[in-house]
């Protein structure tokens, strides 16, 4: 149960998160260099705000991940699109077509049904150097094989691509913030400078970041973002019973079970990303008084 409210909790900091600094970045004012826009930026106490929502991520995830399994944190992490719609709708008044809740229902029975049909559990054991060594390689062989494969066609083929070769760093990503929740236990807030996971996971987190920028501007967000949302569970199903030995109900029809319902689940995020509601457009006014009080204009769509 700590491990879902947090996974949960997680979700809502990167979501409001996003939405902050969206906001944020919609009021600055055009025609500023890269640099400018960025000490506009930390000069803004909404985008202020969404760095502290930043840190909850880590904290909240980091948490999840030392009690719990790394197939369950991830997936549900996807709560994170239901969680933007909600802010959305009912913090910043915008307009939430119909379906996109339908598809957001989707999502929901899609990511519970999975969860309860797999059952993992276990995964205590600390994986082996080799195992490390195999699962990093043919991780950084796939991504390497999707940056290729985006390199040309159209907008939307590049940025699927590039989104799931950043969902694959992001779940590489979350298994070294697992190993290194241990080596904190283990060794301490300042042991953890002898040990590499720290180190690993500023190398990912970095790689994540520019790869995920790259899918956004690489082409439209209806092919990215599913890219990232779907590949970042599955490869993280995949590490959390390969390198960490979680389990999950080996049974056919449990199996069966949780294919179709991580297949149910996959097409509410894709049918909410094509769904989504209109894009944030600039606005008047100061956005943390947007955010106080709600009071914005209806966004229109721009995709």
């Amino acid at each position: 149960m700590l491990t879902v409210i947090c996974a949960l909790g997680a979700g809502f900091c990167n979501a409001s998160w996003a939405i902050l600094a969206r906001l944020a970045g919609v009021g600055a004012p055009e025609g500023l260099s890269r640099w400018r826009v960025g000490w506009y930026l930390v000069r803004q106490p909404v985008w202020l705000m969404g760095q502290a929502f930043a840190l909850g991520v880590f904290v909240l995830s980091g948490v999840a991940l030392y009690f719990g399994e790394l197939a369950v944190v991830q997936p549900l992490l996807v709560a994170e699109l239901i969680f933007a719609l909600a802010l959305r709708k009912f913090r910043l008044h915008d307009f939430v077509p119909v379906k996109s809740w339908y598809a957001a229902g989707l999502v929901c029975l899609g990511l519970a049904a999975f969860l309860v049909l797999a059952d993992f559990h276990g995964g205590m054991r600390v994986p082996h150097v080799v195992e490390w060594v195999v699962a990093l390689s043919a991780c950084s062989l796939v991504a390497a094989v999707l940056l290729a494969v985006g390199r040309s066609g159209s907008p939307a083929r590049r940025a699927g691509c590039i989104g799931a070769a950043a969902a694959v760093v992001w779940a590489v990503d979350a298994s070294f913030v697992k190993q290194l929740t241990d080596t904190l236990h283990l060794h301490g807030f300042l042991g953890a400078f002898d040990h590499w996971p720290l180190y690993a996971l500023a190398v990912s987190g970095i790689l994540g970041a520019v790869l995920t920028q790259a899918a956004f501007n690489a082409g439209p967000l209806s092919a990215s973002q599913p890219a990232l949302l779907i590949v970042d569970p599955l490869v993280s199903i995949i590490l959390g019973v390969l390198i960490f030995g979680e389990h999950l109900d080996s049974t056919g029809p449990a199996i069966v079970g949780a294919v179709l319902a991580l297949l149910v689940m996959c097409v509410g995020v894709v049918l909410m990303s094509r769904w989504a509601p209109p894009s944030i457009e600039p606005i008047e006014g100061d956005p943390l008084t947007i955010m106080r009080y709600g009071r914005r204009p209806r966004t229109r769509s721009t995709d």
